[in-house]
């Protein structure tokens, strides 16, 4: 007779379905993490894709620490903030000394004003500038709200129109590659970008204005006053200041690696070596002389460790098989975890866990417990197993990454691999471009190899280039041989360095049976596009990847730039480039598309170096995944909208079958 505990376990994997696109792409993440000055609560932000609404959705929590009771969403967060390249950056809230209400930025309705976030109440506007408002603090023991406006809106409107009725000078601050209008989102509006001259960074017309500091009191309403000295926040060292007078920690990353606390004294404690060089984030423990430390490694697994700088004793705390920190961008600077003095607050990500908020003792006298898990939905799905895998290439270098394997027992099958860094919740890899979950739930194995460390003063983007190029074949090398991929049947796609890496694989061997890349490669266009005087770009192409005028280093330019390269590169290439970029990379479709090699150009408007809207998140990753089942595994989604697709790609291999026989 079977149980009943059998049959429920039993229907309990029935019902447990895979992930869809669409789940992977609503991925919440979490952020922003303060805990309130009596320490009973921790505010959080969430920030949730919303394909209905084609925005990443930002909503304001509060969760108690010491009740076991669910979070609670106290305020909208308002539009999506985005940094130029496409990230959203953390913002933490400044708390009230009563812990009743916490003030926060956010654009809801007109631009950009400072709110207070009543724990009971929600959500009122503390300010009305005509200006965006930007750097909040708060002043005279936290009776006043400082912060800095910029230009007005409407002059920054006035001054688009302006350029546009008398024409656009073209200047250092011009890139070609990008609209002239409507470039990018700046403080939620589409607006007109200009390059500061500093690599790629871009900022806003008018930019250069100088901004106003202004204070409002939080006890009496009123308008905002101009502040006697208009001079914005001191900008603190890396590292974190004590709370409680034991001086400043800092990370060392010099010719020492590590962490090191100059006490008011001028006496310094130091923690050097392993385990401190692997140190990502710091924060002190409140009411002791104790610094927390997020250590990681190769893997980019973190792990909690609480570091006694007068005695230098240390004390594991947690360790996870992914991220756990304060939460924010993948692949960004680490923040800290959230302290109280018995606790900390931690967003923690796995491989194969999307984030949740987790109460972590610092005594180690109990287990974790989560305050706040908004994937729940997600985490419960049939996601594939995941393991880390490492291994050494011919030259002994270690590497590791993460394989993801199609459900079902071992077999030998195709394999895809992206290459650069593997965070947290693998939804996409890094830059979330590829569904690794689906692509391994349709049979391909997935895996996502972490970039060797290098240090910057001895950094070649050639000698990494082929550092990753044997460490993608010493993998395929090693799988192959335990039985589990089809080294004929292997695909590999990237995002910004990891699409480098995987056109330098395509034209210098011969792994690949399809590739697919979401961002522009270095290439001689790329050179004079960004070579008006004023601009750092071409003394930064020399320093780092040895490229002058292509007349100047002929011969570098063809071992590096993969549209000189074409005729080299065999493997079909999807590219799905953002509007900003892809005139950098035109050469290179242009030549293969007059080649029999497959080729395909996608071009997402209005988007930066990382793709922000949902939809088109849900596009690359639906293509992505039609184009390796079909290259790898010669597989046609019956959808009858994807028709026209795949006889266009029938075609392309049937012409390159053609000619590739004698």
């Amino acid at each position: 007779m079977v149980s009943l505990a059998v049959l429920a376990a039993a229907a309990s994997v029935i019902a447990a379905a895979p992930p869809t696109l669409d789940q992977l792409v609503e991925v919440v993440d979490i952020s922003s993490l303060a805990i309130s000055p009596d320490g009973r609560w921790v505010a959080f932000r969430q920030e949730q894709p919303s394909l209905a609404r084609n925005v990443t959705e930002l909503s304001w929590w509060v969760a108690e620490l010491d009740r076991d009771t669910p979070p609670r969403r106290v305020a909208d967060g308002g539009k999506a903030l985005w940094t130029y390249a496409g990230t959203l950056p953390a913002e933490p809230p400044l708390w009230s000394s009563d812990s009743r209400t916490f003030y926060i930025r956010a654009r809801i309705g007109e631009g950009v004003q400072a709110w207070a976030v009543d724990l009971r109440d929600g959500a009122r506007p503390l300010t009305a500038e005509a200006g965006d408002v930007s750097e909040l603090a708060l002043a005279d023991s936290g009776a006043r709200l400082t912060f800095s406006v910029g230009p007005s809106r409407t002059a920054i409107e006035a001054e688009e129109q302006r350029q546009k009725d008398q024409g656009v000078r073209i200047d250092a601050s011009i890139d070609p590659a990008q609209s002239l209008f409507a470039a990018g989102e700046i403080n939620g509006r589409l607006s007109a970008q200009r390059l500061t001259g500093a690599w790629f960074r871009r900022q806003g017309l008018l930019a250069a204005t100088p901004t106003v500091r202004k204070a409002v009191s939080l006890a009496v309403p009123g308008a905002a006053a101009p502040m006697d000295a208009p001079a914005s926040p001191q900008l603190q060292p890396v590292g974190a200041r004590s709370p409680d007078g034991h001086g400043l920690a800092l990370i060392v990353q010099d010719e020492r690696r590590g962490v090191r606390v100059e006490r008011p004294s001028g006496q310094t404690a130091n923690c050097f070596g392993e385990p401190c060089a692997l140190v990502k984030s710091l924060a002190w423990r409140p009411g002791a002389d104790e610094v927390i430390l997020t250590l990681g490694d190769a893997a980019r697994r973190q792990w909690l460790v609480a570091w006694r700088p007068a005695s230098g004793a240390l004390r594991t705390l947690t360790r996870a098989e992914g991220l756990v920190g304060g939460g924010g961008p993948a692949g960004a600077a680490a923040t800290p975890c959230a302290l109280t003095h018995v606790a900390a607050v931690c967003v923690v990500a796995a491989p194969s866990t999307p984030p949740k908020l987790l109460l972590i003792a610092l005594g180690g006298d109990r287990e974790p417990r989560v305050l706040a898990a908004p994937n729940a939905v997600l985490e419960a799905t049939a996601r594939p197993p995941v393991r880390l895998l490492e291994w050494r290439d011919a030259d002994g270098r270690t590497f590791s990454g993460w394989l993801m394997s199609p459900p079902g027992p071992p077999r030998r099958g195709p394999l895809f691999v992206t290459y650069y860094v593997c965070e947290g919740f693998l939804r996409g890899g890094f830059g979330d471009e590829f569904p690794l979950a689906a692509m391994a739930q349709a049979g391909i194995a997935t895996l996502c190899v972490n970039k060797a460390y290098q240090s910057e003063s001895n950094h070649d983007p050639v000698s990494d280039y082929r550092t990753g190029l044997s460490a993608v074949s010493a993998a395929i090398d090693l799988l192959a041989s335990q039985g589990l991929v089809d080294g004929d049947k292997v695909g590999m796609g990237g995002f910004s360095f990891g699409s480098e890496v995987t056109t330098w694989t395509a034209m210098n061997s011969n792994l690949l049976a399809a590739a697919s890349i979401a961002s522009t490669q270095m290439e001689p266009a790329y050179y004079w596009l960004h070579g008006a005087a004023g601009r750092d770009n071409h003394a930064v192409l020399r320093r780092s990847w040895g490229l002058g005028a292509p007349e100047e280093t002929p011969e570098r330019w063809r071992l590096i730039s993969p549209a000189l390269n074409a005729a080299r590169i065999r493997a079909p290439l999807l590219m799905q480039l953002p509007e900003q970029e892809y005139r950098l990379s035109f050469e290179l479709f242009a030549r293969l598309s007059n080649s029999t090699t497959p080729v395909e150009l996608y071009v997402y408007p209005e988007e930066p170096h990382l793709k922000t809207q949902p939809r088109h998140r849900l596009s690359v990753y639906q293509r992505n995944l039609d184009w390796f089942r079909f290259w790898l595994q010669d597989q046609v989604d019956p959808d009858p909208a994807k028709v026209e697709q795949y006889e266009r790609w029938w075609s392309m291999r049937a012409r390159q079958t053609s000619s590739a026989q004698p």
